[in-house]
């Protein structure tokens, strides 16, 4: 129970982030997004509860490489340690719990898709459109604030339930029912 209260409080805290305008320079912007990665994977359930570590794989190299690095060794999931991984469009990824596609990886995520296709990786991005193609959570700017938008008929698929709280927030939710 605390930890979902830990996780709550990081959550809103995420919120107020969002009301800062984006303008405020790059290394906000990636802080505020790497916070959303974190809360995202808080708020969320897998069919078969992750083990230790847990993995956040990043998709090659990304401008929120320093910003994610701050989160390894990090406590998710009622006490697992958050562990970033570096992974290539053709490396396994049977070991990542979460998966995060920069823009600068789009070429490599459309490569990736048909493997991701029901796999119970939550997959978070920041490159427009991918959410639409398969992905489940996408990252974007709107009138200079971070929104995030919520394909939650991928989330389905891959038997990954998001918290209500987590699809509240979202600026758009994809599949609602």
């Amino acid at each position: 129970m605390n930890m979902l209260i830990r996780a709550f409080q990081l959550l809103a805290l995420s919120v107020a982030l969002l009301a800062m305008p984006a303008a405020r320079g790059q290394a906000d912007e990636r802080t505020v997004k790497a916070a959303f990665l974190y809360n995202f994977i808080q708020f969320t359930q897998w069919p078969v509860p992750p083990t230790e570590p847990f993995r956040l794989c990043v998709l090659g190299r990304s401008a929120l490489d320093e910003a994610l690095a701050r989160l390894e060794g990090k406590s998710v999931l009622n006490g697992l340690h958050l562990s970033v991984r570096h992974v290539g469009p053709r490396d396994s990824l049977d070991a990542c719990h979460a998966l995060y596609v920069d823009d600068s990886q789009r070429a490599a995520a459309e490569e990736l898709l048909p493997r991701l296709a029901g796999a119970p990786i939550l997959t978070i991005t920041d490159s427009d459109g991918l959410a639409d193609r398969g992905l489940m959570i996408e990252i974007r700017k709107r009138d200079l604030k971070l929104v995030f938008d919520v394909n939650l008929h991928a989330t389905r698929k891959a038997n990954l339930d998001l918290s209500a709280r987590l699809l509240k927030m979202a600026h758009y939710v994809a599949g609602a029912r």
